[in-house]
């Protein structure tokens, strides 16, 4: 897939800039390593097809030059990403030309916005009401690919197949290119407005939370320009949905409420929330896993707690702060514990409450989901009593808040 000149067809002033930022960032194509002996299991997006593979390469120069250097021992995926970036410049350019007029023509229905902080079952409820087929949503393809996934859907995607993994590393959800995925990372792929650069460049991620999950300190101009390239991916999303309303999962927008209801008054939000020293660990894992497979830089495990301790705090409070800008019957909150004991009975509520359509024909595709995931089994986690009174001391406000017992390890 990557046996192609690197920069043919790139014009030259891209040429001289990559030049450039590879010689700033020590990129190189390793020519001292044996690339068939490479391990491309679990780590297969992120050597064979990193997520940032088929991003611009004037992207992923901008990226660069904002967030590098790279790591040594990441230099082959940042090399193989630079490859990529050249080779689907013409799909790009393609796609632009026979789809942005019937992207602009787009109409957006209502969207129904999951947010909650990471590993508070936002999954799970995304892939558990994308079973109502009068729903749509970001497929995972198009968060790889979003200047190109209509043009690839046929060509492309099932070449990908072969790298991406059946599971999520962290904690063996279902992961397919035609399942619903976080749109945060088709964000990502096409500006520099994304909280996820960091999960690339996690040195630089408390600045980027900062800026693009809570758009402090970034002037108004940037925001409307986020504003411009996420309705660009909605539209996209609902072409490619036929038109239908879109379920969009996105933990980085709970932050973000102000915003979203700028652009879509009547949008339906369902919160999660989980008991925090569960949230706390299997972040932990999240974090940690996430860096691995496809960090291009590595920190240290105590500035992973020290930014999940943080980001928590920072993305709940402004939950706290914002929620009451929903007008009353849009928005539903949930606990996770709830949803994964009963899962059906808080779907009807939440379709009551927020009268959402479709309930009974609906219910027994539900039911049928929720039947098959009786046998998954999640991650156990466990805290030490330093980690325990630590998450108490910064996350009190949010067990007093949820009614969760401190006690409850």
């Amino acid at each position: 897939m990557f046996g192609v000149p690197p920069l043919g067809g790139v014009r030259f002033s891209e040429r001289v800039r990559l030049k450039a930022v590879l010689q700033t960032t020590e990129i190189c194509m390793p020519l001292d390593r044996d690339t068939a002996d490479l391990d491309l299991d679990v780590r297969g997006l992120a050597v064979a097809f990193h997520p940032l593979a088929m991003n611009s390469l004037r992207h992923w120069i901008r990226l660069l030059r904002l967030h590098g250097p790279i790591d040594r021992d990441k230099r082959l995926s940042a090399s193989l990403i630079t490859l990529a970036g050249a080779f689907w410049t013409p799909l790009r350019a393609l796609e632009s030309a026979l789809f942005d007029r019937r992207v602009a023509g787009t109409e957006i229905a209502n969207p129904v916005f999951i947010i909650g902080h990471w590993r508070t079952g936002t999954t799970f409820l995304h892939y558990l009401l994308s079973q109502d087929p009068a729903f749509g949503f970001v497929p995972l393809f198009q968060t790889l690919a979003p200047a190109s996934f209509l043009l690839g859907r046929r060509s492309i995607k099932p070449l990908m197949k072969r790298f991406v993994p059946e599971t999520r590393p962290m904690d063996n959800m279902d992961l397919g290119l035609d399942l619903p995925q976080e749109e945060e990372y088709a964000l990502c792929n096409l500006c520099p407005y994304s909280f996820y650069a960091g999960w690339y460049f996690p040195r630089d991620m408390r600045l980027l939370f900062e800026r693009y999950g809570l758009f402090e300190g970034v002037e108004d101009h940037v925001v409307e320009e986020w504003k411009e390239i996420y309705l660009g991916v909605l539209k996209k999303a609902t072409l490619h949905a036929e038109g239908r309303p879109l379920l969009l999962k996105n933990p980085v927008n709970t932050a973000r409420i102000r915003w979203l209801l700028e652009l879509f008054p009547n949008a339906r939000f369902i919160h999660l929330c989980r008991n925090p020293y569960a949230v706390y660990k299997s972040t932990q894992l999240l974090h940690r896993t996430a860096i691995n497979w496809v960090g291009l830089q590595r920190i240290s495990d105590e500035e992973i707690a020290a930014n999940i301790l943080l980001f928590y705090r920072q993305l709940v409070q402004r939950y706290f702060d914002h929620k009451d800008l929903i007008p009353n019957g849009q928005l539903v909150e949930m606990r996770y514990e709830d949803l994964v004991q009963r899962p059906v009975a808080e779907l009807e509520r939440a379709y009551r409450e927020l009268s959402l359509p479709g309930w009974e024909a609906a219910r027994p595709r539900f039911e049928a989901y929720a039947a098959r995931q009786q046998a998954y089994i999640a991650n156990r986690h466990s805290l030490s009593p330093e980690d325990s009174a630590r998450v108490l001391r910064e996350w009190g406000f949010a067990f007093e808040r949820w009614d969760y017992d401190p006690a409850s390890l």
